[in-house]
């Protein structure tokens, strides 16, 4: 099946992401990052603020039942963006190499909407990008079939000849249900041998 349009996740397919990056700046030793993490603000935390734009009230509440965590809370948003610690460059090579050669490119990222278009505003390479669609601004998240039939329609494209990229695994299970070829991109140096399994 020919691929026309190629969909891309950031997180760990185009943008390095590592939470740690920050926190090693914050907290004294590992136990305590990890201690943070689990139970001050989790992972199950952040992801529900994939939903909404702005970040800020999720702060607050979280100050309001961990108070002793203030600074810490208020880093998770105020700095998130030190928890980006650059971009795989060959990986947006691809991307735009592909788009040089006229297959379209997307963007379809979980990521809370103010912290986006702060990334977006520093980092220009997703401008080049042809569209995109970001949870935070949405009101969906991966991997809810919802976002994927948004997919299809604000990029115009369809599902068989178009290839989503990202790197968990319920998020390509979910596209592969509405008929999306994809890549589970386990390791972020893997892209470019997983992409010879497609025809362009």
């Amino acid at each position: 099946m020919k691929i026309t349009k190629v969909i891309f996740d950031l997180g760990k397919v185009l943008v390095r992401f590592n939470p740690n990056n920050l926190y090693k700046k914050i907290f004294e030793n590992e136990e305590e990052i990890k201690y943070f993490f689990k139970n001050i603000c989790p992972w199950e935390w952040h992801i529900q603020q994939d939903l909404v734009y702005d970040t800020k009230p999720a702060t607050l509440s979280k100050i309001k039942e961990f108070p002793e965590y203030q600074v810490a809370i208020e880093a998770f948003y105020g700095r998130f963006q030190e928890m980006i610690t650059g971009i795989y460059e060959e990986n947006v090579k691809i991307a735009l190499d592909l788009k040089k050669k006229n297959i379209p490119i997307y963007i379809l990222s979980n990521f809370p909407g103010d912290q986006f278009d702060i990334y977006a505003k520093n980092n220009k390479f997703i401008a080049q990008f042809d569209d995109m669609i970001i949870s935070g601004k949405v009101g969906l998240k991966k991997p809810d079939e919802k976002i994927y039939e948004l997919a299809a329609k604000k990029f115009n494209c369809i599902p068989k000849n178009t290839l989503f990229i990202d790197d968990r695994l319920e998020n390509t299970e979910s596209a592969n249900k509405l008929g999306f070829q994809t890549i589970t991109l386990d390791k972020p140096e893997k892209l470019k041998d997983y992409l010879k399994n497609f025809t362009f």
